[in-house]
């Protein structure tokens, strides 16, 4: 009898190697295998390249003498400013924002301000968003802001970050470098802006920005901005090499020749 089984495994195993030699599959075997599963996304982990999709306007929107702009709640002083730099569109002089002369946009526009994509990017003491055309944040999650002493005008600030849940709170202050909101809204050096960060799904940040100006604004003003993932993407190398463009301090632009 244990002759027979020998014979019966052998003769199974000689016919499963002639039928593998000459091309032909083993049957299947009726073992079922689970579906792999999905790596659990990190709520807290942003790291990637994103685009913004929709949203990161801080008001309505208007059109006067053919010129787009966004309404702000602003001081009778600053809503002076507004409306030249808008009557300047309107004569085919628009407002020339840093960007012109190869300086950084800043912190209200580098996450609501769309335009190239940007990366974010984790240690355990900081958040660094970089924006492929240049310009970049540093977000400390290991302090408070700097002492008064220490701030000066900046273009990105002074920002700090604390997480709640699954929310990155971000506080920046100082930010006297730049002086447009969004490519020509003016804001002032008070400007103190908040920005509550999450990741609902694995390819979308939430973005809710808040703008607050106590020489500038009446009342704060609140955006939200979705940006969404980018899939393999890489950045290309990018420079600025405008350095002729010349900005009088009416924000009037002029080309400057060497001989």
């Amino acid at each position: 009898m244990a002759t027979k089984s020998l014979m019966g495994i052998s003769a199974a195993i000689l016919s499963l190697g002639l039928a593998s030699a000459y091309g032909q599959p083993p049957a299947a075997s009726s073992t079922k295998h689970p579906p792999a599963r999905a790596m659990p996304t990190d709520s807290r982990n942003f790291d990637g390249v994103w685009n913004l999709a929709e949203g990161g306007k801080f008001g309505p929107g208007a059109v006067k003498d053919g010129v787009k702009y966004i309404v702000y709640p602003y001081t009778p002083e600053y809503q002076a400013i507004y409306e030249q730099r808008l009557a300047n569109a309107a004569a085919g002089n628009p407002y020339q924002t840093a960007g012109t002369t190869c300086l950084p946009s800043g912190a209200i526009r580098l996450l609501t301000g769309g335009g190239p994509p940007l990366e974010i990017f984790h240690t355990a003491q900081k958040i660094a968003i970089l924006k492929e055309n240049g310009g970049w944040s540093r977000v400390y999650l290991n302090r408070g802001h700097l002492p008064a002493e220490d701030l000066y005008p900046m273009f990105y600030g002074d920002s700090v970050g604390h997480w709640e849940g699954n929310t990155l709170v971000v506080d920046t202050i100082s930010l006297g470098g730049a002086n447009n909101i969004d490519g020509t809204a003016p804001h002032s050096d008070a400007a103190h802006l908040v920005q509550r960060i999450s990741r609902p799904s694995p390819d979308t940040l939430r973005v809710e920005a808040t703008l607050e100006d106590s020489k500038a604004l009446q009342h704060p003003v609140t955006t939200v901005a979705i940006l969404k993932r980018l899939q393999d993407s890489d950045f290309t190398e990018s420079y600025c090499t405008n350095e002729r463009n010349v900005r009088d301090n009416s924000g009037k632009q002029s080309v400057k020749f060497n001989k």
